[in-house]
């Protein structure tokens, strides 16, 4: 949260981007792909990706 610089958040850390208001979804899913997590986990391990509204 505090030691990871994310492109995607602005380079900010997800901790400066949430204080700053970013919603916390965008700060998740962008943590992820900066960590090469695999897309398939973003949503916890053996989870469906959640519906769209």
């Amino acid at each position: 949260m505090r030691d990871v610089v994310v492109t995607a958040l602005g380079e900010r850390t997800a901790d400066e981007a949430l204080s700053a208001g970013a919603p916390p979804r965008e700060v998740w899913l962008a943590l992820c792909a900066a960590m090469d997590v695999p897309r398939e986990r973003w949503y916890g391990a053996g989870r469906p990706e959640p519906k769209r509204a």
